[in-house]
């Protein structure tokens, strides 16, 4: 019976990540879905979700050391639907709010089924987000990724900052920018941006505290307590300018090279 038990309990124990990376799934199954119904608050809400499901499925597998090749797998699929396939919805109605035609495409390869596609063709630019997060993943897996920082943007913090445009440019106090940033030029431009962004070797430090001393705390401490400032003045529409704000803070960090 203490076999079955025990057998039992390490079932449990090592399904415990999975649970929290599903979750995450699920999270970008509803985002994506909230993205194309211009419900873009809860497309917001299901990526910081699915970031933070992200974060414990990891951190679950180290603790109760049950880290599995199964696992990892299923780490990106599931950030490829939060962080890849929901920016990229995201900005394919934000190029089409921004005044982009949507045209209908009528094909007729089959008699008597008659095929027709609705689409903005400038506003499919914003999925090579999706497949740029995709290629960072997948490159993510087979590289080196025990290093004290990130190569590269990380896809769940280009999410957040993506899906938090929408906010950005409907806040009250921040309305001088949304001409600029409602923009097909703009928009077009920050997906060119955001897919270089994740996949170039810069190093961008981590959130995750490697020693207990000064220089370690100094930047993530910064990002902290500029983080909360905007979040004071502006609320959850500074998402992503705290993004920026991180970008900022990793390039200054490797030209001081603290």
């Amino acid at each position: 019976m203490n076999v079955v038990f025990s057998l039992l309990f390490y079932m449990i124990k090592k399904f415990v990540p999975h649970l929290f990376t599903l979750a995450n799934l699920f999270c970008g199954c509803l985002g994506l879905f909230f993205a194309f119904q211009h419900m873009f608050n809860a497309a917001l809400f299901m990526v910081f979700l699915g970031v933070f499901f992200d974060f414990f499925d990891g951190f679950f597998a180290r603790l109760l050391k049950v880290e599995s090749a199964l696992g990892v797998e299923l780490d990106s699929l599931a950030d490829v639907i939060t962080s890849g396939a929901v920016p990229g919805a995201i900005l394919y109605q934000l190029i089409v709010l921004s005044g982009v035609q949507v045209e209908d495409y009528h094909f007729y390869f089959i008699p008597d089924f008659p095929l027709i596609f609705s689409v903005a063709p400038l506003a499919t630019l914003g999925f090579l987000v999706s497949l740029g997060a995709a290629f960072r993943l997948a490159r993510f897996n087979v590289e080196d990724t025990d290093l004290p920082y990130f190569k590269g943007l990380p896809a769940p913090a280009n999410a957040l900052f993506i899906a938090g445009l929408p906010l950005l440019i409907l806040h009250p106090k921040l309305a001088v920018i949304r001409p600029f940033v409602l923009n097909p030029t703009t928009l077009v431009i920050i997906v060119f941006i955001s897919v270089l962004f994740m996949n170039i070797h810069w190093k961008m430090f981590s959130l995750k505290i490697s020693s207990f001393s000064f220089k370690a705390f100094l930047f993530p401490l910064l990002l902290f307590l500029l983080t909360l400032v905007l979040l004071l003045f502006y609320g959850i529409a500074s998402t992503s300018v705290c993004i920026i704000v991180y970008i900022l803070l990793s390039g200054l960090k490797s030209v001081l090279k603290v």
